[in-house]
């Protein structure tokens, strides 16, 4: 065995070192947000929210320095997700028939 063989076994040897980030033990739920389309600050927002204590400056310097994992092509969605019977009663509620005669016609600020 040459001393590059040696010093090679001995470096795959060594135990990783520990995370860097206090984001790191999240990239899941990070990546998980992000594939959502949601923002750095709701992000961080999110975080706050359960309890992790981090600024959305921190947020988007681990979003710069950390590679965007190669998603899996079977969890992959291909058709858009189902509704929930509650989310279909809400946007029923919300996308009302245009012609109701309820509809307010004029304008409520006088813009340009």
């Amino acid at each position: 065995m040459t001393n590059t063989d040696e010093i090679l076994d001995e470096a795959k040897r060594l135990e990783p070192d520990p995370p860097r980030s206090k984001l790191d033990d999240y990239a899941e739920i990070i990546w998980a947000l992000r594939r959502k389309r949601k923002r750095i600050c709701a992000i961080a927002d999110f975080l706050v929210g359960h309890g992790i204590h981090v600024g959305k400056s921190t947020v988007a310097r681990w979003l710069n320095t950390h590679p965007v994992p190669k998603s899996d092509p079977a969890a992959r969605q291909l058709s858009p997700a189902s509704l929930t019977p509650e989310a279909e009663h809400r946007s029923k509620g919300f996308f009302k028939n245009s012609t109701d005669s309820n509809h307010e016609t004029t304008r409520k600020y006088n813009i340009g």
